[in-house]
């Protein structure tokens, strides 16, 4: 995963609980089933974790302690960073949006969802979409959830 490209869809947004409280998300779609079970290993040592029923209808995420997130500036990217791995979303012709940038400083965190990759998903279509389906637990298979905490700056 290091220096290495990953197809793959990725979008970031920003999820609002109790209609005050701003969540930055990352999400990562694979688009081979071995980069998914490659991530899947990887992500879960660290902490994250499939969620039950009742945690992915409150929006409650373990706390992957042994990942971190960085934000860089020029380029712009977000890098998750899972022992010596390094996952780097960049942001080629823009930067990310202020609001997530700011909700990620004030939270301190990234809420961080790996799906499983989607035969048919078009490239361009929004994967936001795809977690919207996932309200029965075998329609989650094969994701993973977990919070994980900014880098020290």
């Amino acid at each position: 995963m290091t220096g290495a490209a990953m197809p793959s869809r990725w979008q970031i947004d920003i999820l609002v609980y109790e209609e005050e409280y701003s969540y930055p998300v990352l999400l990562l779609q694979p688009a081979r089933e071995d980069d998914h079970r490659r991530l899947l290993g990887l992500l879960a040592r660290a902490g994250l974790a499939a969620p039950t029923t009742w945690e992915w209808e409150h929006g409650y995420w373990p706390l992957a302690a042994g990942c971190e997130v960085e934000l860089a500036d020029g380029p712009s990217a977000v890098s998750v960073r899972v022992g010596e791995h390094c996952l780097t979303v960049g942001f080629q012709f823009t930067e990310a949006p202020q609001p997530w940038l700011a909700a990620a400083r004030r939270q301190r965190q990234v809420l961080f969802v790996l799906l499983p990759p989607r035969p048919h998903a078009a490239e361009d279509a929004l994967i936001i979409d795809d977690v919207s389906r996932l309200v029965l637990p075998a329609e989650r298979d094969g994701c993973l959830t977990g919070t994980i905490p900014l880098a020290a700056a």
